[in-house]
């Protein structure tokens, strides 16, 4: 990214976020180089979810789908598969 890179976007914007009040904006960290031992890391950033390059479109619908419903967040694996994506936050 020209400007800032994806952790830096994220602050950014969670920053806005917390002077304005607004409601949350989902962000999804996507990445080919995402490590499952720095999950905390990207939690900690304000990153709500990933996903993994090659992007597979139909586990993006999923997670898409967990913007809507937050219930759809917890599906039969709890949407969690590092080398898919899912959410961090449930």
């Amino acid at each position: 990214m020209p400007i800032l890179n994806g952790m830096a976007a994220t602050k950014a914007i969670r920053d806005i976020e917390f002077q304005r009040s607004d409601s949350r904006i989902p962000i999804l960290a996507v990445s080919a180089s995402l490590l499952e031992r720095d999950e905390t890391s990207y939690i900690d950033t304000g990153f709500d979810g990933w996903v993994m390059k090659p992007i597979d479109f139909a586990r993006l619908k999923i997670l898409l789908n967990g913007v809507r419903d937050p219930e759809a967040r917890r599906g039969p694996d709890g949407d969690r598969d590092w080398e898919k994506g899912g959410w961090f936050v449930q």
